[in-house]
């Protein structure tokens, strides 16, 4: 019969080894601000968060959060190992794009989309997408610019596809394409054919998008510029019902007609041409230059493809805006 010996060390735990899963879940806590919203970034549960960071803290022997405080507030060796992760992550990521096939990538990238990309080539996107990144899985949100920007700098969102220039210099923005705005109406009302003055247009109502729209802010200032005073304003909260309304009646507003050609075969929506023309609206890709999100450039640079495939419009003559530079203007206000 053979004995064995046992010591000590064989009943111990071995001792915790820090990997990239225990550095990018630091990462996300110290960005978000909480270990609750760390672990719906990361896909996992609080206790297994919770417990990376314990084995990452026995690992480097240092305490990392402040435990003390109901916020995940870093201590002062927690701010200095931040630095040393955002550059290891930043070189993975750097990694992961050159070497690993598309079809090897995976992931969840929640992407932010104003109205009118999910109607002209959104759906040709999520096409494109699942051809290229298979295995990747997307979250899609449709909402305002404004509100779209705020998730995106909050850590909600991954990447936006939205109107104007990124909230700061420590942002990329990818051109998306243009599209064109017009006054359109039901042929009901009764407006000439011929291009009329702004001030005809006075007499009728102007149904818009939320105050805090890009929508509501472009008519504003068209208004401001050409002195119209309209008698009154219907303010909604989507581009389809304000484009319904428009169609039954209602009143006039400014909408893309590449998206409503049906409505205007139907003879349900006609445009109304002014001498004061609308510019055309551009599209940006926004993302996070110093994020650990190995997507966000990824699906970026794959909506760049597909929205200068698309017939909607030709893309934007705007240069990549990125950390170092800074935009031109501030990010417009809605869609």
């Amino acid at each position: 019969m053979v004995f064995h010996r046992f010591s000590r060390s064989d009943f111990l735990r071995p001792e915790p080894r820090v990997n990239l899963r225990h550095l990018e879940t630091f990462y996300w806590i110290a960005r978000l601000g909480s270990f609750t919203a760390a672990a719906e970034r990361v896909l996992s549960s609080q206790s297994t968060v919770s417990s990376r960071i314990r084995d990452l803290e026995q690992s480097l022997g240092v305490q990392l959060f402040d435990r003390d405080r109901r916020s995940a507030r870093l201590t002062p060796k927690g701010k200095e190992l931040v630095l040393y992760v955002e550059r290891l992550l930043e070189l993975t990521n750097e990694m992961q794009q050159r070497i690993t096939p598309s079809d090897s990538v995976t992931g969840l990238v929640r992407v932010g989309v104003v109205e009118i990309i999910a109607y002209t080539w959104l759906p040709q996107f999520i096409r494109a997408l699942r051809l290229t990144y298979p295995n990747v899985a997307l979250e899609l949100e449709i909402a305002l610019t404004a509100e779209l920007v705020e998730k995106l700098v909050d850590g909600n969102l991954d990447v936006v596809f939205a109107l104007g220039n990124p909230p700061s210099a420590n942002y990329v923005s990818e051109p998306l394409g243009s599209i064109q705005l017009e006054w359109m109406a039901h042929p009901e009302l009764g407006l000439p054919a011929r291009a009329v003055a702004p001030k005809a247009l006075e007499e009728f109502p102007f149904i818009t998008l939320n105050r805090h729209s890009y929508h509501h802010a472009t008519i504003q200032a068209w208004m401001k510029k050409n002195q119209v005073r309209c008698r009154k304003v219907i303010v909604c909260n989507s581009l389809m019902v304000a484009a319904n309304l428009v169609s039954a009646g209602v009143g006039i507003s400014l909408l893309p007609p590449a998206c409503y050609r049906r409505e205007m075969d139907q003879g349900s929506l006609r445009i109304v041409r002014t001498t004061a023309a609308m510019p055309p609206v551009h599209f940006s890709g926004i993302y996070p230059v110093d994020e650990f999100q190995p997507l966000a450039p990824l699906v970026t640079a794959l909506a760049v493809k597909v929205s200068q495939a698309d017939g909607t419009g030709a893309p934007a003559r705007r240069g990549r805006v990125s950390a170092g530079k800074r935009p031109r203007s501030r990010a417009a206000p809605g869609r």
